[in-house]
């Protein structure tokens, strides 16, 4: 997946509501220093980042997966427990359901960030100096 893909998938994650979810990891100058990567170093450098967010994206799964289960288990969003609530029951489900598309989001965000790193260290890898 090229890299503006990736980009938008990204903020996608991040313009969704209610779970919290992570922010890319990515320096300031990241597109110029993609737009500049000639050297070796260059691409090693941008893998690297790539690789970095990858498991961040997997940190936020394992979270997401953490949450998900918890709203399962009966909790509402006030933290009170209702047990025999219809309401609460509902509100529960498409809470989990909620973390759990993230879930599916952050590990394919994680699939694609290691593919763009794994396509930046090919390039290395290929680059003289």
């Amino acid at each position: 997946m090229d890299p503006i893909k990736v980009l938008a998938l990204v903020l996608a994650i991040l313009t969704l509501g209610g779970c919290a979810a992570e922010g890319p990891i990515k320096p300031a100058d990241f597109e110029q220093k993609i737009e500049a990567a000639h050297t070796r170093a260059d691409h090693q450098e941008i893998a690297a980042v790539y690789e970095q967010q990858a498991e961040g994206d997997r940190v936020a799964v394992e979270r997401h997966r953490g949450l998900a289960r918890a709203y399962e288990r009966g909790y509402i969003a006030g933290g009170t427990r209702a047990r025999g609530s219809s309401i609460a029951r509902r509100e529960n489900k498409s809470l989990a359901a909620h973390c759990e598309n993230l879930v599916r989001i952050y590990q394919q965000a994680a699939e694609e960030n290691l593919a763009l790193a794994k396509e930046h260290r090919r390039l290395a890898a290929e680059t003289e100096n």
